[in-house]
């Protein structure tokens, strides 16, 4: 099934690699020679780096006005001279560094009288390496006829480099401002630094005299087109969105790519330029190159396979048109004296400004949608406030309605546990026959003063934990004076801890009832004092009972109610800590809140 998806997907492939190879062989042969025949050359020294020779002048030579010489391939530079040893044109520069005009047509003016018909021009050929001299597709006419072949050659290797350098350049300092804007884009930055050093690779085809030495010249060729194609991988996979994953970052596998490939080119600076062994080393380094670029085009290949949208056909089309290309070039690199053209900078200008203008329609993207928000922020803005107000109210309502549940529960759990547990008790007690009176009027009123700390508690919203030991002293205080107790109250101010409810708050009187109950029942003392302050040891509030009886005995073994007290305590997050009166005698229960 996978390789009938991949044909459906990609039956158009063969296709266009076969036309990329037409095209290629194409420009190969389209060499404009004009239509004469070329002059025969003689070269004595072919292997050096220097040679002399000959070029014949025709026999006709009396036939043809304004003569000419047009020199369509030559390696690296020439000086011709006339038959009485008078210059008649160069290239420029004979010394080093030697002029290089490799990728350069050259017309030479030659004047007719001294010209002899059927002799010899003698000439001076110079490169830089050994066994690299090359002289071909000379010819000697009529300049007017010579001068459409030249220019026609001179526009396919010299005028369409330089408008290739030229917008080029114009590109990545327009990309590069963007970037400026924009510095998160990091596609942006890289598209500029690769398209920027494309274009000092590809001037490398249209300088004659290089700023640097030959060997420095030769190796930073090979090492920018190098840098560019590392830079164009890095602005593909920061361009490429990532569908259901997190944005990208500078990753490992990215710096890692980048410390490997500038390891390699360490060879292209290092290996001598003389002897040929740096030009061997540029065959692994392109080499290496294309198989990079080959798995970068793989890749875009499975992206375009996944989804077939129009600008990752874009990209797949510039991938193949640059392998096929650069896979010419780097055949004529390999052959020793070829006089076909570079043509990797035709699908390096279709690639980069295909690049150009999928990331000017996304930042022209960015630009409208900026400006629909300026013109429209006020209307979006309030249109998200009505948005979020409506949110805000439902889930307002959502939150009052499970409050209400809530608290409905917590009420009929606490009137379960207390009032309703009482209750039982006594209906248990008045189904005995032995129940007396006196017990059973007890339980129903700590039944009752049960509903009234429930009752209490529910007001507790809106007031703080002093408020609500007010409000249990006013509903007590008449009980303990009956049981022959006097309350003494040293209740301050104190602060409420964060999120102490009604609940809490309930919790927190049970154990101060409890343990007011248990001073009457027990202490045998005549004063119960309740006070609230801060505890030195750990600085938070706390709620203090107090009695001036005997004390807790040594030999006391805690009951229910001490339990009680012990399990509310841990329900409300509070500490329970005993030890004697202010006084010296009788018993304290202090009730630190956390």
């Amino acid at each position: 099934m996978k390789v009938l998806g991949g044909i459906r997907v990609f039956w158009w492939l063969p296709l266009y690699l076969l036309a990329l190879y037409l095209l290629a062989q194409q420009l190969d042969h389209l060499t404009f020679a004009p239509e004469q025949p070329q002059a025969k050359v003689t070269l004595d020294s072919p292997n050096a780096t220097r040679s002399t020779g000959t070029i014949r002048i025709p026999a006709n030579l009396n036939t043809i006005e304004q003569p000419a010489l047009l020199i369509f391939n030559l390696n690296q530079n020439i000086a011709v001279y006339y038959p009485d040893g008078t210059l008649a044109g160069d290239g420029g520069s004979m010394t080093a560094p030697i002029a290089r005009n490799k990728h350069r047509p050259l017309l030479l003016p030659l004047y007719k009288p001294a010209l002899t018909p059927g002799g010899v021009l003698r000439f001076e050929l110079a490169s830089t390496r050994p066994n690299t001299l090359m002289l071909t597709n000379v010819y000697l006419g009529a300049s007017a006829t010579l001068e459409k072949a030249y220019y026609l050659n001179n526009l396919l290797r010299q005028d369409s480099v330089k408008v290739l350098l030229t917008t080029l350049l114009l590109a990545a300092l327009l990309i590069g401002g963007i970037w400026l804007f924009y510095p998160a884009r990091k596609e942006y930055l890289w598209y500029a630094i690769g398209t920027a050093l494309w274009g000092i690779h590809s001037s490398n085809l249209v300088i004659r005299d290089i700023p640097v030495n030959d060997a420095l010249w030769a190796a930073s060729v090979p090492f920018t087109i190098g840098l560019s194609v590392l830079a164009l991988v890095t602005m593909v996979y920061y361009y490429v969105p990532r569908t259901h994953l997190p944005p990208r970052r500078y990753t490992h596998p990215l710096f890692y790519l980048w410390a490997t490939v500038l390891v390699l080119a360490l060879p292209l600076f290092i290996l001598p330029y003389a002897s040929g062994a740096q030009a061997n080393y540029h065959i692994v380094w392109y080499s290496l190159l294309a198989l990079l670029f080959s798995l970068v085009l793989a890749y875009v290949v499975q992206l375009y396979w996944q989804d077939q949208t129009a600008k990752r056909l874009l990209f797949v089309l510039c991938g193949f048109a640059m392998l096929v290309f650069g896979l010419h070039d780097t055949e004529v690199i390999i052959e020793r004296h070829s006089t076909r053209p570079y043509l990797l900078h035709f699908a390096a200008m279709f690639t980069l400004l295909t690049q150009y203008v999928l990331l000017v329609r996304r930042f022209v993207s960015s630009l409208r949608e900026t400006q629909y928000y300026a013109n429209n922020l006020e209307s979006i803005v309030a249109a998200r406030e009505q948005e979020l107000e409506a949110n805000y109210q439902k889930i307002r309502g959502m939150e009052q309605e499970k409050a209400v549940v809530d608290e409905r529960e917590r009420i009929m759990r606490d009137i379960h546990d207390g009032f309703g547990g009482d209750l039982i008790s006594t209906l248990a007690m008045l189904e005995r026959p032995d129940a007396r009176i006196s017990v059973i009027k007890e339980n129903i009123q700590d039944a009752l003063n049960d509903l009234r700390l429930v009752i209490d508690s529910l007001d507790f919203d809106s007031q703080d934990i002093t408020t609500a030991l007010g409000m249990f002293r006013s509903r007590n205080s008449r009980k303990i004076k009956q049981a022959g107790f006097e309350l003494r109250w040293a209740v301050e101010d104190i602060a409420t801890p964060a999120g102490f409810g009604a609940e809490k708050t309930l919790q927190l009187l049970r154990i101060v009832q409890e343990a007011i109950t248990n001073a009457i029942k027990h202490s045998g003392g005549n004063t119960i004092t309740v006070s609230t302050g801060t505890d030195a040891a750990s600085e938070h509030g706390f709620v203090q009972i107090a009695d001036n009886g005997m004390g807790m005995p040594a030999t006391y073994q805690p009951g229910k109610g001490l339990a009680s007290m012990r399990k509310r305590a841990a329900t409300i997050g509070a500490q329970l800590a005993f030890g004697a009166a202010d006084n010296g005698s009788g018993l304290s229960i202090r009730i630190i809140l956390h």
